[in-house]
């Protein structure tokens, strides 16, 4: 594997126009060689920057027609991979900065901005790869009402903002091969009745976080305290990784920021069935039994909001290993916050210079494959230490490395996890400073390729230098 070129994701592209799709993967290789530059850094000519603008401003080109490829290769790796396909979704806000207006984006006090609702699939184990994203809908947020972007000129409004999640799961099932069984992982946010019925109707399992405490038929109680009398089955220590504070608008509150930390967490589990509210009738059944798993934290730090999940699938509970099953699914949702991370500290998507919603969606969209590839590489480093470092670079690029690193001595047959701390340290990561962060990484990432470029460069002059000479 190979981090410079990601344009293959892009082979089958189609746009209505050979150019176009030619231009389309130029465009995605050139930036996949820098992808934390600027533009005009980026593109070494005046011609390839302005082919480039003429490309993401062309109405013809579409965030969906530039997606399709690279969404149709990650359902081939997950088919690959197996029977079974995690689907994370969340959403995220790109924020632009800067009072000059651009047309269509939402006014943020002196910046503007848009959502991007996203879906990472991702293969279930205990090195999940990362197949890519498989769904991507974009929105603007005025006065609370929700705003899908539908083309260049055209808004449609959400009768809630809760009807993006389960388009957004009728969009992943017409596109899923049907060999694959979806699970789908959400957030607090998509604690919704409807979308449940959506999910199951569609014959999907689902693993959702609670945020409503709920009536529960036939019992006393509501659903936060359905398992207070039911013994904790399982305990364990996990890994909670770090959480900023950018969220879509109402979410904050329920969504801290923390720093990453280790918990020690104790679980339970029980079926209880859920009352449709009244209303969502007639939609769906007038009930649903549900499988909740409660997660606790055991003494938590000091001056920390301690972790407490309450967890919702259509999975079962019938043993143990099907409740740490559904809690270690839940913690892999994590994976679509580190792609946030890629695309918007690795790729730099807010600080790219755009004049209109449509022209920075089409620029986010080709970002996409670049991101979900360094997260690809960062997660298998992080996941797969032991890994043959051929699961990360390809010989050129190890070669080059081995150049280049002079923090980190890689041995003869180094592992990926030696091979991103190589990275790393060509980027001005230092061991003392603990696990490198996405800022050093991309440096190292971008020095490498810069160095690689001009390598495979040497390689074909010489390897032409020698043909002419036979």
């Amino acid at each position: 594997m190979s981090f410079a070129d990601p344009s293959s994701e892009l082979a089958a592209v189609s746009l209505g126009d050979r150019r176009l799709d030619r231009r389309a993967r130029r465009v995605i290789a050139t930036i996949a060689r820098r992808p934390a530059a600027g533009f005009p850094v980026i593109f070494e000519t005046d011609s390839e920057l302005e082919a480039f603008y003429r490309l993401v401003n062309n109405p013809a080109v579409s965030p969906d027609a530039l997606l399709a490829p690279h969404s149709a290769e990650s359902w081939r790796r997950a088919a690959t991979a197996g029977e079974e396909v995690l689907v994370l979704h969340d959403t995220s806000e790109f924020t632009y900065a800067g009072e000059s207006p651009r047309e269509g984006l939402a006014r943020k006090k002196e910046s503007q901005c848009f959502h991007g609702h996203f879906a990472l699939a991702v293969a279930e184990g205990e090195a999940p790869r990362v197949h890519g994203v498989v769904g991507n809908r974009s929105y603007v947020v005025e006065d609370g009402t929700w705003y899908e972007a539908v083309d260049g000129e055209e808004f449609a409004a959400l009768l809630v903002g809760s009807e993006r999640w389960g388009d957004l799961v009728e969009d992943v099932g017409a596109a899923c091969p049907p060999s694959l069984h979806r699970i789908h992982v959400m957030d607090r946010e998509a604690d919704d009745y409807t979308l449940w019925t959506r999910i199951i109707e569609q014959g999907d399992h689902f693993v959702i976080r609670s945020q409503h405490d709920r009536v529960v038929a036939d019992s006393a109680t509501r659903l936060f305290r359905a398992l207070e009398g039911e013994p904790f089955v399982v305990s364990r220590e996990v890994t909670l990784s770090r959480r900023d504070n950018r969220r879509p608008p109402g979410t904050r509150k329920t969504h801290p920021a923390r720093e990453g930390r280790a918990a020690k967490l104790s679980v339970r589990a029980g079926r209880v069935e859920v009352v449709r509210p009244v209303a969502v009738a007639p939609l769906g059944t007038a009930t649903l039994t549900l499988s909740v798993v409660e997660v606790l934290e055991i003494d938590p730090p000091d001056e920390v909001t301690p972790v407490h999940w309450l967890l919702l699938s259509t999975l079962p509970i019938q043993t143990a290993e099907d409740v740490l099953r559904i809690v270690d699914i839940y913690r892999k949702r994590w994976l679509i916050e580190e792609f946030f991370k890629a695309l918007k500290t690795g790729c730099s998507a807010e600080k790219r210079q755009g004049r209109s919603l449509w022209g920075l969606l089409n620029t986010v969209t080709l970002l996409i494959p670049i991101a979900w590839r360094l997260l690809d590489v960062r997660t298998a480093s992080r996941m797969e230490p032991n890994a043959p470092a051929s699961r990360i670079v390809d010989e050129v690029e190890l070669q080059a490395l081995r150049h280049l690193s002079s923090r980190v001595k890689l041995a003869r047959r180094p592992t990926s996890r030696e091979v991103m701390l190589a990275i790393a340290g060509v980027g001005g990561h230092l061991k003392a400073n603990g696990e490198p962060g996405w800022l050093v990484l991309y440096r190292g990432v971008q020095r490498l390729l810069e160095f690689v470029s001009g390598w495979r460069a040497a390689m074909e002059f010489m390897a032409e230098r020698r043909g002419a000479e036979m």
